[in-house]
C-alpha cells in the first residue's frame, strides 16, 4: 500500500481493528510513563505494511563522503629564490611551463661575483708570499742541518730552524684552504667561472650572470621576478612544483573521525570529468577541530599522473568503507521522535505494539545504532512505524 495513503483513511482502518489498554490520564503523562499500546489485526497489519523484525547483531560498511579543496603538494613544491642581493637579468620561463631539475630558469647579476673574485686573488697573491716564505725557511733548515752535521751549529739553531719551517708549511696550508674556499663559492655556490670573464661596452657577460635553477623538475606556478627586478637574498622568483601528486584538503564530520585512519583509499570525483574516479589516500589527519563546523581537516595524497586535475579544484571525496563494530542497527524508519525523544515500536506476545525508549548512537548506510532501550531478540516495528505513531498521537488528541 502506497505510503501516502490518506491519514483519516488510516485511522478509521486501525480504529476500527485496535483498543487501547490504558486509559488516557487527565494530567498527560510522559509515553515513556503510560507505555500507552495498540493492537493490529493480521489483516490491517497487511494493509498498513508493518514489518516487525527481532533486533539482532550487525555491522555496516557506509562509506564517508566529504568535500574539499585541492592543493599543491608542499613536499613536492620549491620556491626558487636569489642567494644573493643582485639585480635579475633573464627570466626565460613563464607560469605553466614545465622545466627540468637542473634547468637554469632565471639570470641574475650581482657585485658579489666580482667582490668574491677579488678576494680569491688575494687569497692566491698571499698564497704565493707564503709558499716563497716556505722555500726560504726550507733551505734555511736544510743548511742548518748540514752546519750541525759539521758541528758548526747548535742543536737548538737546528730546532729553531725546524720549527719555523713547519710553520711556514702550515701557513701554506691554511692559505691553500682560502683559496679552495673562494674557488668553491665561486664555482659552486655562485656557480660563476672563477676567472673574470672578458666584458663589453662596459657590462657583464653573460658567462658573470648567476644561474638560478629548478631544484627539481616539475611546473612553473608563479614567475615573482621579472626582468631588471631588484632582489635581496632569499626573495623568491620563482615556485615550481610537480603536479603528479595532489594534496586534497576534506572537511570529515566529527562522527566520522573514529573510521579514519592514515593510508585509507579515497575515491575522488571532480565536476570537470564527471565520468572518472582518482584515486589517493590519507596522509595525515589534522590536529584541530573547526569549532564552527565540528569537522576535522583531513590531508589526502592524490595521484595526478595525467595531470588532469588542477589545484583549487572543488571536489567529493569517499573514503573507503570500513566495517563497524557489531551492535543493534535499525532502519532509519524505525526510529520515531514523540514528545522530543527517540522511540521505538515494540511488539508484544499478545500482539500489541507500544513505543518504547531508547538511546541512538552513529548513523550508517541508512541505519541507526541502537545503544540502549532494547534487548537481542525484542521484536520491533522496522516498517510501518510512522503510521503507528501518527494513531498514537491522534488518539492522545481525542
Amino acid at each position: 500500500m502506497n505510503f501516502l495513503f490518506p491519514l483519516f483513511l488510516l485511522s478509521i482502518l486501525i480504529s476500527a481493528a485496535c483498543t487501547s489498554t490504558s486509559q488516557k490520564q487527565s494530567d498527560q503523562q510522559n509515553l515513556t510513563n503510560t507505555s500507552p499500546a495498540i493492537t493490529v489485526d493480521q489483516k490491517t497489519q497487511e494493509q498498513l505494511e508493518i514489518k516487525v523484525e527481532p533486533a539482532a547483531l550487525s555491522s555496516v560498511t557506509a562509506p564517508i563522503v566529504a568535500t574539499g579543496l585541492l592543493e599543491l603538494n608542499e613536499n613536492q613544491t620549491w620556491q626558487v629564490g636569489a642567494l644573493i642581493a643582485g639585480k635579475i637579468m633573464s627570466v626565460p620561463v613563464h607560469r605553466g611551463d614545465f622545466v627540468r631539475a637542473g634547468q637554469i630558469i632565471a639570470q641574475m647579476h650581482s657585485h658579489e661575483v666580482y667582490d668574491s673574485r677579488a678576494t680569491r686573488r688575494q687569497y692566491v697573491a698571499e698564497l704565493d708570499r707564503l709558499k716563497t716564505l716556505e722555500e726560504q725557511a726550507l733551505r734555511i733548515r736544510d743548511r742548518t742541518q748540514r752546519l750541525l752535521e759539521l758541528k758548526a751549529a747548535s742543536r737548538e739553531q737546528m730546532e729553531a730552524a725546524e720549527t719555523a719551517y713547519r710553520s711556514a708549511q702550515l701557513s701554506v696550508a691554511n692559505a691553500q684552504a682560502e683559496v679552495e674556499k673562494a674557488n668553491f663559492h665561486l664555482k659552486n655556490f655562485l656557480e660563476v667561472p672563477i676567472e673574470e670573464s672578458s666584458r663589453s661596452s662596459g657590462s657583464a657577460s653573460e658567462q658573470d650572470r648567476i644561474p638560478i635553477k629548478s631544484p627539481a623538475s616539475g611546473t612553473v606556478m608563479e614567475r615573482l621576478a621579472n626582468n631588471g627586478s631588484v632582489v635581496s637574498a632569499g626573495d623568491p622568483v620563482i615556485i615550481v612544483s610537480d603536479l603528479s601528486t595532489l594534496w586534497l584538503i576534506a572537511a570529515v564530520n566529527e562522527e566520522d573521525l573514529s573510521r579514519i585512519f592514515p593510508g585509507q583509499s579515497v575515491s575522488v570525483s571532480v565536476r570537470a570529468y564527471p565520468d572518472r574516479t582518482f584515486m589517493g589516500k590519507v596522509h595525515q589527519l589534522g590536529e584541530r577541530m573547526d569549532p564552527q563546523t565540528r569537522t576535522l581537516q583531513i590531508r589526502v595524497s592524490v595521484a595526478n599522473t595525467k595531470g588532469l586535475l588542477k589545484p583549487d579544484m572543488f571536489v567529493t571525496a569517499e573514503f573507503a568503507p570500513q566495517q563497524t563494530e557489531e551492535s543493534i542497527y535499525l532502519p532509519e524508519s524505525a526510529i520515531q521522535q514523540i514528545d522530543g525523544k527517540a522511540m521505538v515500536f515494540i511488539r508484544s506476545a499478545d500482539g500489541k505494539y507500544e513505543p518504547h525508549p531508547v538511546e541512538v548512537g552513529k548513523r550508517a548506510d541508512q541505519k541507526v545504532e541502537i545503544l540502549s532501550g532494547i534487548d537481542l531478540g525484542t521484536s520491533v516495528v522496522v516498517q510501518g512505524a510512522f503510521l503507528l505513531k501518527s494513531h498514537l498521537l491522534k488518539s492522545d488528541q481525542d
